[in-house]
């Protein structure tokens, strides 16, 4: 397994893939922003709220030591290519985070509770135990609850904003008919798995103008080198 495939494999996709080109964008010159500004724990600026260095560097330590011991060789490529990964998913949290605010979408403490207490990782005999959770964070993932359940938080309020853009997504009925007339389903059951691919590529559509629209107005600092 290379490393990309070991990202791949260890990140939780937030979005739909359209989400990928966008992220990508701001190592591609996409998007306002200033490279290497020098700021003390700061890895980067999303419109002006900093992004923790010592969280970042946190977070890229556990992927290296999770990708060391499944036996993989550490080479500079590869830290590289994790420190590229670990800011994207840092801005991206940060950038919806923002948006969701904008759009009124709130996450409640007992949201994140269910959400925390739905992972494996901190279940015992299949149920959430205390314990566990707290010597996970602390032995493992070297944070703290704080921390973890504002980033938790901050996912959940990701998947909101997405169902709430793609929730105003409806097919019109000539829409339906032509797409019918093109694909001739022959049952009942072929049209509605075809309406579903079809409202679908509309919803990735809708999420990729607005992704747009919203990247144009990004002012992103990164103060990093060598990425």
């Amino acid at each position: 397994m290379n490393v990309f495939e070991f990202l791949r494999k260890n990140r939780e996709n937030i979005f739909l893939i359209t989400i990928i080109g966008f992220l990508a964008g701001i190592f591609l010159g996409f998007g306002g922003y200033i490279r290497y500004s020098s700021i003390v724990d700061t890895a980067a600026t999303v419109n002006g709220v900093k992004i923790s260095k010592s969280r970042f560097e946190k977070i890229v330590n556990q992927y290296i030591e999770n990708y060391r011991n499944q036996g993989h060789e550490i080479t500079q490529e590869v830290i590289k290519s994790i420190k590229q990964q670990v800011l994207r998913d840092l801005i991206q949290e940060e950038v919806f985070w923002q948006e969701a605010k904008k759009y009124g979408i709130f996450v409640t403490n007992q949201e994140v509770y269910y959400d925390i207490m739905s992972i494996p990782a901190f279940q015992k005999d299949g149920h959430f135990d205390r314990e566990t959770y707290y010597r996970t964070l602390i032995l493992r993932l070297k944070t703290t609850p704080k921390e973890f359940e504002e980033s938790r938080k901050k996912r959940i309020a990701m998947f909101k904003l997405r169902n709430f853009i793609i929730s105003a997504v409806k097919l019109s009925e000539q829409e339906v008919e032509n797409y019918f007339t093109t694909k001739k389903p022959k049952t009942e059951e072929e049209k509605q798995k075809l309406y579903n691919e079809l409202l679908q590529e509309k919803q990735v559509a809708v999420l990729e103008e607005w992704y747009k629209q919203l990247n144009n107005n990004l002012k992103i600092k990164i103060n990093l080198k060598d990425l």
